[in-house]
């Protein structure tokens, strides 16, 4: 787009864009990005779908961006769900939006609205450039975790493989957010000189003590009832990525042999609350496996909890990781896609493969056993993090990146 050539340059233009707006490690990057670029530099606006199906109303994201002044837009033909009719929709639903707005900046964020954002962009960079004589929109695109490493059919993942590899060759510049991603990419053609590596960066934290996080999140007479066990926690999106159903049993594989017992919360709402559910209640596990539902600002709470599990079965640099180091948290987690830069096996917590639910056992056990181990390793990975996960860190980069 043109630009004044006076003395005072006018402000970017920055479109963020993504498929969901409820709150997990995607949307906490979006909201981190739009509420700390320089108001004098930058006009933001974030463009949003539903909490996944289509119709849904927004999600958290939305109210926690208006509170913090940034303007919005929903796109209600943003959906998780594939289907080439809602595909085709929220296609020309993009190009509407990049035409209306103009954006000197889209930044794309999940798979999704990666792929249709991208090709729409390019549209628009084309008509802007032959009928107005302006430069259209810089596209970037931040990959959090690649979408073929979800366990699927090899004919599904060679498919999701390809398209994820034409969004990188659409964009002008691919951020992933750990060097695993980098490299599963950038064997591709055409791809090393659009990759950037960007860890996620953390924003300072005023946490709960560990007496105020418990007393707000649980009754006196629970907290009194578990105050020998050994406190838990997972916080994600109730998703089958996260592989919830696997840590459940692990707890409870270690609880029927132990005389020291583990709480395990679990915060967070998803497609999955129903099931685990159910889960839960027939197996008879409620005594000590707890659904805390979406708690806003959770992060604040970290310090409630004596470890931080993690079982997914695929992620990129999760957020929680982070938050549980600035809280000293010990860290015991699944052995995939970038955790393995932030947690040293045996140092700062304990990796283990998704489906081991045995592994999974004997590390909760160790730390349940340990309480000088679990300090020892909460104080390790806080001193891992300090230096190369900051917000500052993170957006210094990230800005790099609008104005190449």
């Amino acid at each position: 787009m043109k630009e004044n050539q006076g003395s005072a340059s006018p402000r970017k233009k920055v479109l963020f864009v993504i498929t969901k707006s409820n709150f997990g490690g995607a949307q906490r990057y979006v909201y981190d990005l739009a509420t700390s670029l320089p108001m004098d530099r930058f006009e933001v606006t974030v463009a949003f779908g539903g909490t996944g199906t289509i119709g849904s109303a927004p999600g958290s994201l939305a109210s926690m961006l208006a509170d913090a002044g940034i303007r919005t837009l929903m796109i209600p033909e943003l959906a998780r769900d594939i289907n080439i009719k809602l595909e085709t929709q929220a296609f020309f639903a993009l190009v509407r939006l990049f035409k209306r707005e103009r954006p000197h900046i889209v930044h794309l964020n999940s798979s999704k609205v990666g792929g249709l954002g991208a090709i729409a962009a390019r549209i628009i960079n084309v008509f802007t450039r032959r009928s107005l004589g302006e430069v259209g929109p810089r596209i970037v695109f931040t990959a959090h975790g690649w979408p073929f490493w979800e366990p699927r059919h090899i004919f599904a993942r060679s498919i999701i493989f390809f398209l994820s590899y034409l969004t990188v060759l659409l964009s002008h510049r691919t951020i992933c957010i750990s060097e695993y991603d980098t490299r599963s990419i950038r064997k591709m053609p055409f791809t090393a000189r659009r990759l950037t590596m960007i860890h996620n960066g953390l924003s300072p934290i005023d946490f709960f003590s560990r007496d105020a996080a418990r007393q707000k999140l649980f009754s006196e007479s629970a907290t009194a009832a578990h105050a020998q066990d050994m406190w838990i926690v997972t916080n994600a999106e109730l998703h089958p990525n996260k592989n919830l159903l696997v840590g459940i049993d692990a707890v409870a594989a270690h609880n029927a042999i132990h005389n020291t017992k583990i709480l395990y919360s679990i915060m967070g709402t998803g497609e999955m609350q129903t099931q685990i559910e159910q889960y839960i209640h027939a197996r008879n596990l409620g005594e000590h496996v707890k659904l805390l539902g979406f708690v806003p600002d959770g992060r604040r709470y970290m310090r409630a909890f004596d470890t931080l599990f993690l079982p997914s079965k695929k992620e990129g640099v999760p957020y929680v990781l982070l938050e549980a180091g600035a809280a000293g948290l010990p860290v015991v987690a699944s052995d995939v896609g970038g955790i393995p830069e932030i947690i040293i096996d045996g140092e700062s917590g304990y990796l283990r493969a998704p489906d081991d639910i045995l592994g999974f056992t004997e590390a909760l056990g160790k730390l349940a056993a340990d309480p000088t181990l679990r300090d020892q390793m909460g104080q390790k990975l806080a001193e891992n993090i300090s230096g190369d996960f900051s917000l500052e860190s993170m957006m210094k980069e990230v800005t790099k990146m609008y104005m190449m």
